[in-house]
């Protein structure tokens, strides 16, 4: 049986949540001068005519979710881990355009070998294609 200190691991998700929609909000409003002619979305006149200054401000969006999955390792052992998926929406807000970006990462947490017993038998058919080899095998 694994057991996992599920209190442990609650508060270092929420502490990972909290610490990057702090760090979104904390973000802050950068002024930038774009040019007149710019912000028309025409070619020709791109980088034309006066400065324009322009308040950029960022939000963000936070979704965690556990994960975890078994992976078999030799012929008693798994591998048990436990990860952290972070997605996050940042929109950069403009005047007249918002400009949004997702960005996903997988932190792993827990990480455990869980050890069985050794089987008296062990047959690897990997290959074999025909069953009367198969019995030859065993035989």
């Amino acid at each position: 049986m694994i057991n996992a200190n599920i209190l442990t691991i609650n508060e270092i998700t929420s502490n990972v949540s909290k610490y990057i929609q702090e760090a979104i909000d904390n973000t802050e409003k950068s002024k930038i001068s774009v040019p007149l002619g710019s912000l028309f979305g025409v070619q020709f006149l791109s980088g034309e005519g006066p400065n324009i200054n322009i308040d950029i401000a960022s939000v963000g969006n936070i979704d965690t979710e556990l994960r975890s999955e078994f992976i078999a390792q030799g012929i008693n052992q798994t591998l048990h881990r436990i990860y952290l998926q972070v997605d996050c929406e940042v929109a950069i807000l403009i005047p007249f355009e918002t400009l949004s970006q997702e960005i996903s990462n997988q932190v792993l947490l827990i990480e455990n070998v869980i050890i069985g017993q050794i089987p008296d038998n062990y047959y690897n058919f990997e290959g074999i294609q025909d069953q009367t080899e198969t019995l030859e095998v065993i035989d």
